[in-house]
C-alpha cells in the first residue's frame, strides 16, 4: 500500500510541473467547454475585466464557438506565439482579430501571449484590446431597488434616458466615480460593446463583486487534489463501509439512512476530485 502511495505522488510531482504551454492549451479547452470560472484559474489576477468583457461581447452571442490549438511556439522565456482556428465564429469575431492584427487567413488566428509571476504562481496573458479602460479597477455590483430605472447618458435628468432596468436587475458600476445622486454604471449594447450608463444612486444598492469564482476542487493544486483523492479512497470509503456493515440494534435504520446520505456526499466529492485530476493531469474534461 505505501509503494502504491509512494509511486502516486512522485509521478503527481512529476507530472504536476506543467509548462506554460500546456496552460495555454488549458485555457482554451475550458472556454471550448464554456467554463469561464475554471478559465480564470489560468489568466493573470489584473485581466479578469478582459475575461468577462471578452465573454459578454463573443462567447454569450456564439454558444457554439470553439479555439482549436493549431500550433504553440515558444519565442522565449515568457512569450508565446500560438496559432489556432476559430470555428463558428461571427463576423464581429473576425473584425475583432483582424483590428489587433492577429487573422491570418480564414478561420486561422495568430496571437502572441504572455507569462507574469505572481506569489509562486505563473498566469498567461495577452493583449485584449477590448476597450477595458472603461471597465474600473474599482468595480462593484449595483442592484435596482425600485419597480423601474432610467438609465441615461449622463449624471442628471437633463440628459436622455437610454435604457431601463427593472427591480432586482444588476448592473456593474464604477464605484471609483464620485457623485453622491449618480453612479456610473458599466453595460453591455446589443453589438456587446461597453458603454457607460448613469443612474440614480438613491434607487439602487452597492455591494462587492467577484469577477469570477473557483469551485472549491478548481481552486486547489493537482497535489493537494490528489492527496485529497487519496484519502477518500483509502481512509473515507473503508470507515464507512466498515460503519454500514456494522450497523445494527436499535436506531440501526435511522443510522445507516445517515451513512447513505455521507456515502453519496463522498461520491460526489470523490468525482469532483477525478475530474479536475484527470483534466489537470490529462487535459481531458470529464463530463458534469
Amino acid at each position: 500500500m505505501k509503494k502504491i502511495i509512494y509511486l502516486t505522488l512522485l509521478s503527481i510531482v512529476f507530472i504536476s510541473c506543467d509548462s506554460n504551454e500546456i496552460n495555454i492549451k488549458k485555457t482554451y479547452l475550458r472556454l471550448n467547454d464554456g467554463e469561464i470560472s475554471a478559465t480564470s484559474k489560468y489568466i493573470w489576477p489584473e485581466d479578469h475585466k478582459n475575461l468577462y468583457t471578452f465573454e459578454q461581447r463573443f462567447l454569450n452571442k456564439n454558444k457554439l464557438l470553439s479555439f482549436d490549438i493549431e500550433t504553440i511556439e515558444k519565442l522565449n522565456a515568457d512569450s508565446y506565439c500560438v496559432t489556432f482556428n476559430c470555428s463558428n465564429g461571427n463576423e464581429e469575431l473576425s473584425q475583432y482579430f483582424k483590428k489587433k492584427g492577429n487573422f491570418v487567413s480564414s478561420n486561422k488566428i495568430v496571437d502572441t501571449f504572455f507569462v507574469k509571476k505572481a506569489n509562486g504562481q505563473e498566469y498567461i496573458t495577452f493583449d485584449w484590446d477590448l476597450n477595458e479602460k472603461f471597465i474600473s479597477n474599482n468595480v462593484k455590483l449595483s442592484s435596482i431597488l425600485v419597480e423601474r430605472l432610467n438609465l441615461r447618458s449622463g449624471p442628471g435628468q437633463k440628459f436622455n434616458v437610454i435604457g431601463q432596468l427593472e427591480n432586482g436587475d444588476e448592473l456593474l458600476i464604477d464605484d471609483s466615480y464620485e457623485n453622491s445622486n449618480w453612479r456610473k454604471g458599466i453595460g453591455f449594447d446589443e453589438n456587446g460593446n461597453i458603454k457607460q450608463v448613469y443612474f440614480s444612486s438613491k434607487l439602487t444598492d452597492r455591494k462587492e463583486i467577484s469577477f469570477f469564482t473557483l469551485n472549491w476542487e478548481d481552486s486547489l493544486g493537482i497535489v493537494v487534489i490528489s492527496l485529497l483523492g487519496i484519502l477518500v479512497l483509502f481512509v473515507v470509503y473503508p470507515l464507512l463501509f466498515s460503519a454500514l456493515f456494522r450497523a445494527g440494534g436499535d436506531g440501526a435504520g435511522t443510522f445507516a439512512i445517515i451513512l447513505f446520505v455521507v456515502l453519496i456526499v463522498a461520491v460526489y466529492f470523490t468525482y469532483q476530485i477525478i475530474e479536475t485530476a484527470v483534466f489537470e493531469l490529462f487535459m481531458i474534461n470529464l463530463p458534469f
